[in-house]
């Protein structure tokens, strides 16, 4: 990511934990960033590559916003980067939402294991 989307407020999502970082330093280094945990900046290979030697306290985890503990994006100009590392909680709710939405709508079917 680089270039002129620095130039405006905009989301980026990076959700990935690949070999190396999926956006440029200067891109982090001028977003509000949000992530699931604080863990996202421990070393490697708990943590992401973009949020390496990065202060943790200045990122803002999104049960943080959530809780109403901190803002999320401030205004239409402030660029946001969302660091995803991944975190089963998160499987588990999209997979609990998916379900819920079937039922209700009549799609789908269970399978016995």
């Amino acid at each position: 990511m680089r270039g002129e989307w620095l130039q405006r407020g905009t989301h980026v999502n990076s959700i990935g934990f690949g070999k190396g970082p999926e956006v440029d330093e200067s891109a982090v280094r001028s977003a509000h960033v949000f992530v699931e945990s604080r863990a996202a900046y421990h070393p490697r290979p708990a943590g992401a590559h973009e949020l390496q030697g990065l202060n943790p306290d200045e990122g803002t985890e999104l049960g943080e916003v959530l809780a109403g503990q901190r803002l999320g994006r401030r205004d239409n100009e402030e660029i946001t980067l969302y660091k995803s590392t991944g975190h089963a909680a998160e499987d588990v709710t999209a997979a609990r939402l998916a379900i819920e939405s079937a039922r209700a709508t009549k799609v789908g079917f269970t399978i016995e294991l």
